[in-house]
C-alpha cells in the first residue's frame, strides 16, 4: 500500500492518469480485494481486478491501455509481465514463477521493452522496484496529490493548512469520521515528513 501511495503521489504530480491494478486475484477471495477496490474507486482511480492465470480484467485492461502510451509499474513479481503476455500474445515476456523462500514471485524483467498494442498505444513492462523518491515535491505540494485531501483543503480554518497539527482542520475532521482512509493519512503525513526533511537538507 505504501509503495502504491507512493506511485500515485508521482502520477498526480506529473499530471498522468493512473489505474491501480490489482493482480493474481486467482490466488485470493472477492471480498479480500474488494474493500481495496473500494477505497481507490471513491478516491476517483479507476481499479481493475485481474489474475493473468484465468484471464480475469482482461477486457478492462485491454480498454484501459487502447490508444495510450502506458507504462506498467509495481514492485519484482506481481506479475507485470504476466498481465501484458495476457493483454498482447505473441511477445513472450518472461515470467517467474512463486518463490518458495519469500512466497513471491520473483523477479524476472531487466531492461525497459516498448511494446506495440493490437488495441492501438504502447505500453512499457519495467523492472520491478521497492522504493520511489517523491523528493522533487515539496511539502505544500503534497496536499495536491492526494485527491481525498485536495477535495477538503478549502474548508480549512487556515490558507496553507498542511493538516498536520494546525487546528480546524478539515482532513484531520474528515479521518476522524471516517471519509478519509486512516491508512492513506498516515501515508500522507509520512511522505510529508520525509519531504520536509528532505527540504531542510537542500538549504543547509
Amino acid at each position: 500500500m505504501r509503495l502504491l501511495d507512493r506511485l500515485l503521489v508521482m502520477s498526480e504530480y506529473a499530471g498522468l492518469d493512473a489505474v491501480v491494478c490489482i493482480n493474481k486475484a486467482d490466488l485470493v477471495t472477492r471480498d479480500e480485494c474488494e474493500s481495496l477496490l473500494r477505497l481507490y474507486s471513491d478516491i476517483g482511480y479507476k481499479t481493475i481486478l485481474a489474475s493473468a492465470r484465468t484471464g480475469l480484467g482482461l477486457e478492462a485492461l485491454s480498454a484501459a491501455l487502447a490508444g495510450k502510451t502506458s507504462v506498467f509499474a509495481g514492485p519484482s513479481g506481481v506479475g507485470k509481465s504476466a498481465l501484458l503476455n495476457m493483454v498482447q500474445p505473441g511477445h513472450d515476456l518472461v515470467e517467474g514463477e512463486i518463490s518458495e523462500k519469500i512466497g513471491r514471485g520473483r523477479h524476472t524483467t531487466r531492461e525497459v521493452r516498448l511494446i506495440p498494442l493490437d488495441v492501438g498505444g504502447f505500453v512499457a513492462d519495467t523492472p520491478g522496484f521497492s522504493s520511489l523518491d517523491i523528493t522533487s515535491i515539496a511539502p505544500r505540494e503534497l496536499t495536491h496529490v492526494f485527491p481525498e485531501i485536495s477535495r477538503l483543503a478549502s474548508e480549512c480554518k487556515f490558507v496553507g493548512c498542511l493538516h498536520d497539527k494546525e487546528p480546524d482542520c478539515a482532513v484531520k475532521e474528515a479521518v476522524e469520521r471516517g471519509v478519509v482512509d486512516p491508512g492513506r493519512y498516515a501515508h500522507y503525513l509520512s511522505f510529508l515528513e520525509e519531504l520536509r526533511e528532505a527540504e531542510k537538507r537542500q538549504y543547509r
